[in-house]
C-alpha cells in the first residue's frame, strides 16, 4: 500500500470517527504528542542533570530536577487522561460500527440477504468476531502511527545537532562527520531490512486470515451449536457429542497448523528484528561514546544522543511495522465501507399507501414467474391471481410447490423474475417499501420470538396498547396462561438473560399469531400457523379465524387439509403453477389434487 493511499485511508477513517464526536481528534493528537514527547523530555533532562552534577552546579541541578518532575508529571497526567478517553472512544467506535452493520443488514433486500456472499460479507464486517482489524483497533493503530512519527521528528532534531557537533581539527574517524554518516547508513540498512521483514509478516497474516475464513466460520458455528440450550436434548439423546467433536476437530485441523506455522514465522521475524536493533544500538553507543571521550560533547549528552538514536530506530521500526499493520487493518475498513455502500433496495418507490377504513386493498399477480439466482427450474411459473378484499384463501400443495415463495413475493421479500404484482392496480414497486409492508400481518413457519417481555414481543416495536394487547391474547387463547406468568405480560421470554420463562411450541405459535393480530393490518398471512398445536387446539383456532380476521383479507398456508374448510377459497399449487382454484366442496367434487390430499389425510382420522 503506497504512502499516499495510506494517508488517504487514515483521513477517511478519521472523518468517519469524528462524525460521532469532533473532539476525538483533539484527544488523539494530544495523546500522541504527549506520548512522543515524554521519552525525549526524560532524555533531555537526564543529560542536563548529569552534566550539571559533573560540573558541580548543584543549585542549578536542583532547579532542573524540580522543573523536570513538574513537566513530566503534568504531561504524563495529560497523556493518561487522553489515553483513557481514547480507550472509551475505541469501545464507542466498536458499538457504532456494529450498530451500522446491523442496521444495514436489516435494510438489505431479503433476496440479497439470503445469498452466501452477503452472509460472508456480514461475517467479515462483524467487528465482534474480529480478533484485530476492526474500527476500534484502527483508532489505536493511527494513534501509534502519529506517536511514532512525532517521536522520529524529535529524534531527527537531536541527531541533526549531533551531526553538527564534529571536530575536523582532530584526525580521527569518530570525531569527524564521516562517523555520523556511517552510523546513519547502518541505521538505514537496518530499517530497509526491518521493513522487508515486516511486509512479509503482514502478507503472511493476510494469507492466514483469508485461508482460514471458511474453517473459522465452521468452527464458530459448531461451538454455537454445542452450547445452544435448545439443541442440548438432540445432542444428548442422539449421541451427537462425538460427531460434533469430530467435525470441530476437522475444522481445527485445517487452521491450527497454519496458526502454528505463523507463530513460528513470527518468532523468527521478531528474532531478526531484535538482532538488527542490537547491532544499530551497539553502533550508536560506540560512535557517540567515542565522541564524548574525545571531548566533542559532554559526557551527559551521551544519554541524550545515544538514547535519541535508539528511540529513533525503535520508533521508525514501529512506524513501518504499524504502517504494515494498518494495511492489514485497512482491508477491514474497505470491506466495511463496501458493505455499507450496498444499495438497500433494488426498487424502493415513493408512493404512500392510501389509508382506508374500509380495508379495500386488492392485491393481484400478473403472469408472475420466479427463479432463484443460478437455478434452472423456476419455483413459480406464469401465476395470475387476485385476492378479493375480505376473502379467506388457503394455499395448499405438496412441499416445494411454491406456496411460501408466492407469499414472499407478495410481501416484496423477493422480486418477480418476470411479471408484476399490483396493489389497487399500481405496481407494488412504486410504493414505499416501508409503507407497503405495513399492509401485512405475517406469521411465517420459522417465526421468532425474542428474549424480551411478552408485551414487547407482541407489540413488536410499536407503542403498547393495553386493550389491543389483551384482545390479541384472548383471541388466541393465551389469557389464562399469561395470568400464570410471574409478571404477567411483562414477563421476559426465554432464559437468554437468566430470568425468562420458556414457552411450549404451541404457546409460542399462539404468541406469534397474537403478534400478527395486534398489528391490525388489512392483509393477514399465516404460513403453517398451527403446526405446533394439537388437533383440538387447531380446531379452536380455525373456528375463531373468521372472527379474528373479520373485515380483513387472509391467506393461510397449511398442510392440514381440514383447515381449508374454514376458507372461502382454496388455491392448489403444483410444480409452481396454479393447478386448481375453488371452494372446498367444489374441489372435492373435481377429484383432483386437492381431493386426493384431503382424502389421504382423512383416512388417518377415521
Amino acid at each position: 500500500m503506497k504512502m499516499k493511499e495510506r494517508f488517504h485511508a487514515i483521513c477517511r477513517f478519521l472523518t468517519m470517527v469524528s462524525q460521532g464526536n469532533h473532539r476525538v481528534l483533539f484527544w488523539l493528537l494530544g495523546s500522541a504528542f504527549a506520548a512522543a514527547t515524554l521519552p525525549y523530555l526524560s532524555l533531555f533532562f537526564s543529560a542536563r542533570i548529569l552534566n550539571l552534577l559533573l560540573a558541580k552546579s548543584y543549585r542549578a541541578c536542583l532547579y532542573t530536577v524540580v522543573v523536570f518532575l513538574l513537566t513530566q508529571y503534568g504531561l504524563g497526567l495529560f497523556e493518561k487522561i487522553c489515553r483513557q478517553y481514547l480507550d472509551g472512544q475505541k469501545e464507542l467506535c466498536l458499538a457504532r460500527t456494529e450498530q451500522k452493520i446491523t442496521a444495514k443488514a436489516l435494510e438489505l433486500e431479503f433476496e440479497k440477504f439470503e445469498k452466501t456472499e452477503t452472509m460472508d460479507a456480514i461475517r467479515r464486517t462483524n467487528v465482534s468476531s474480529m480478533g484485530s482489524g476492526n474500527v476500534g483497533d484502527q483508532l489505536i493503530v493511527i494513534h501509534t502511527l502519529i506517536t511514532s512519527l512525532l517521536s522520529v521528528l524529535y529524534a531527527l532534531f537531536f541527531l541533526l545537532r549531533l551531526f553538527l557537533l564534529s571536530d575536523s581539527s582532530r584526525n580521527n574517524f569518530f570525531t569527524s562527520s564521516f562517523s555520523m554518516l556511517a552510523l546513519l547508513l547502518l541505521c538505514g540498512v537496518q530499517l530497509a531490512l526491518s521493513s522487508r521483514i515486516n511486509r512479509r509478516s503482514t502478507q503472511k497474516k493476510i494469507e492466514l486470515n483469508q485461508g482460514n475464513d471458511h474453517s473459522n466460520s465452521v468452527a464458530n458455528y459448531l461451538v454455537n451449536v454445542m452450547l445452544e440450550e435448545r439443541r442440548a436434548d438432540d445432542i444428548r439423546i442422539g449421541h451427537l457429542d462425538h460427531f460434533l467433536d469430530v467435525q470441530f476437530g476437522k475444522a481445527m485441523e485445517h487452521f491450527l497448523p497454519m496458526y502454528l506455522d505463523f507463530a513460528r514465522f513470527s518468532a523468527i521475524t521478531d528474532g531478526k528484528n531484535a538482532l538488527l536493533s542490537l547491532l544499530s544500538n551497539f553502533a550508536a553507543y560506540l560512535v557517540i561514546g567515542a565522541r564524548a571521550l574525545y571531548g566533542v560533547l559532554p559526557i551527559g549528552d551521551v544519554l541524550l544522543y545515544a538514547g535519541s538514536v535508539t528511540r529513533a530506530m525503535s520508533d521508525l521500526q514501529t512506524f513501518l511495522a504499524t504502517g504494515s499493520e494498518f494495511d492489514y487493518i485497512n482491508s477491514y475498513l474497505s470491506t466495511y465501507e463496501d458493505f455499507i455502500a450496498q444499495p438497500s433496495m433494488a426498487y424502493d418507490g415513493t408512493l404512500p399507501i392510501e389509508k382506508r377504513d374500509d380495508g379495500q386493498y386488492e392485491f393481484a399477480f400478473h403472469d408472475v414467474s420466479f427463479s432463484y439466482p443460478g437455478a434452472n427450474i423456476p419455483v413459480l411459473e406464469h401465476v395470475t391471481l387476485s385476492f378479493a378484499v375480505g376473502e379467506k384463501t388457503a394455499l395448499v400443495g405438496r412441499n416445494g410447490a411454491g406456496k411460501t415463495t408466492l407469499i414472499k413475493l407478495l410481501c416484496r421479500l423477493y422480486e418477480p423474475t418476470s411479471g408484476y404484482i399490483t396493489l389497487n392496480g399500481i405496481d407494488i414497486r412504486k410504493y414505499s417499501y416501508k409503507e407497503y409492508t405495513q399492509a401485512f400481518s405475517v406469521v411465517f413457519q420459522d417465526f421468532h420470538l425474542f428474549s424480551l417481555p411478552l408485551d414487547e414481543n407482541i407489540a413488536a416495536g410499536t407503542e403498547i396498547d393495553e386493550a389491543a394487547l389483551q384482545s390479541s391474547l384472548a383471541k388466541v387463547g393465551l389469557t389464562d396462561r399469561v395470568q400464570q406468568l410471574p409478571q404477567g405480560v411483562r414477563t421476559r421470554l426465554y432464559n437468554n438473560n437468566g430470568s425468562g420463562v420458556d414457552l411450549s411450541g404451541g404457546e409460542a405459535q399462539r404468541t406469534a399469531i397474537a403478534r400478527a393480530l395486534y398489528k391490525d393490518a388489512p392483509f393477514v398471512i399465516l404460513d403453517e400457523p398451527t403446526a405446533a398445536l394439537d388437533p383440538i387446539a387447531e380446531a379452536e383456532i380455525y373456528e375463531q379465524f373468521s372472527q379474528m380476521t373479520a373485515g380483513k383479507t387472509a391467506v393461510y398456508i397449511s398442510h392440514r387439509m381440514s383447515s381449508c374448510k374454514f376458507c372461502d377459497r382454496i388455491i392448489v399449487l403444483d410444480h409452481g403453477r396454479i393447478a386448481e382454484d375453488g371452494t372446498h366442496d367444489t374441489l372435492l367434487a373435481n377429484h383432483g389434487i386437492y381431493a386426493n390430499l384431503y382424502e389421504t389425510q382423512a383416512q388417518y382420522y377415521t
